[in-house]
């Protein structure tokens, strides 16, 4: 279903509730009042034409240099100088906060946003979580990072900072701490920082001379031909008796007789 025809289904069943459609740009999304937030959700999840079933993203946002309209300019969050010493700012945040909800259906196979508006000094909303349980986790994160609250929430407390932290840090007006729990953070990660270290440091290992390399095996030497043996010399066959002389005379070999 178009973007168009899902506001005007509930623009017909909330009449006021539903304060604008901005249907230009990539994510065309409609303004809800914020106390009526929870029964539009209800309403998109069951209602058969548009049937709502997933809740892809719930977004915190601080309005803060934009007006009503949205228009204007974004505000940088403060960070650290050069020095490590938190930035400061003597200006005082003025802007709403706000929450998007990103829906999906995977029967109908549409999306849709929803965005409401809070005062930054009472920065409170009913909760989702009943219509799309996923709601409860993305809630405590705006809670956390953003300080916007949760009506009805069942279990709504800061999901990725420690309980003792003070403030919320992705507000355009929030100061870094230069320390933690008395280590001091200088501009860096908390996990690095000037603190002594614990334990001792590592002792150092001289690296292992490396083996030398075997030398390459050598071609192995052919056998040498062998040598065919000599012919043998075929035996002298003796030569035949001298025939006796023709004139009578005595042979030339043989015993003489008396």
């Amino acid at each position: 279903m178009e973007h168009a025809a899902i506001h005007a289904i509930l623009a017909e069943k909330f009449a006021d509730a539903i304060l604008a459609f901005h249907g230009e740009g990539p994510e065309p999304y409609a303004d809800v009042a914020p106390a009526r937030v929870a029964d539009v959700a209800l309403f998109l999840r069951d209602d058969p034409r548009l049937h709502f079933d997933l809740l892809m993203s719930l977004s915190g946002i601080d309005w803060d240099g934009y007006d009503e309209a949205g228009k204007g300019k974004s505000v940088a969050i403060l960070g650290y100088n050069a020095d490590g010493t938190p930035e400061t700012s003597d200006r005082v945040a003025t802007g709403d906060l706000g929450v998007a909800y990103h829906l999906y259906s995977y029967a109908q196979r549409h999306k849709f946003t929803l965005r409401v508006r809070v005062p930054r000094g009472a920065p409170e909303v009913p909760t989702v979580s009943a219509v799309w349980p996923t709601a409860a986790w993305h809630e405590r994160e705006a809670f956390d990072l953003l300080g916007i609250r949760f009506a009805g929430h069942p279990d709504l407390r800061r999901i990725l900072l420690e309980d003792e932290w003070v403030g919320h840090p992705l507000r355009k007006d929030y100061v870094m701490p230069d320390r933690w729990q008395g280590v001091p953070l200088a501009g860096q990660p908390y996990s690095v920082s000037m603190a002594e270290p614990v334990l001792p440091p590592p002792t150092p290992v001289e690296p292992k001379p490396t083996p030398k390399a075997a030398p390459p095996p050598q071609a192995a030497t052919p056998p040498a031909a062998a040598t065919p043996p000599a012919a043998a010399t075929p035996p002298t066959t003796p030569p035949p008796p001298a025939a006796p002389p023709a004139d009578g005379g005595p042979a030339a070999a043989g015993p003489q007789q008396g």
